[in-house]
């Protein structure tokens, strides 16, 4: 919850990329309730993550197939 007060008052410098890539990983997260997203976010967008072996795989597999990113 703190990430998403920090994001909020942040938000009016965020890229449209860097949104998505938030929202995506949002969106993720219930497949994947270990991952922690690394800020700073890349102005181009993607996202990078930490997270459990387990957590990994599932939250690589959600972000590809749902939001269409490549992330290997």
């Amino acid at each position: 919850m703190a990430g998403a007060v920090w994001l909020a008052g942040c938000a009016p410098n965020l890229t449209p990329a860097q949104l998505r890539a938030w929202d995506a990983f949002q969106d993720c997260k219930s497949v994947a309730p270990s991952a922690t997203i690394l800020f700073p976010l890349p102005p181009q967008g993607g996202v990078r993550f930490t997270s459990r072996d387990d957590d990994r795989e599932n939250m690589t597999r959600c972000l590809n197939e749902r939001h269409g990113y490549n992330i290997r």
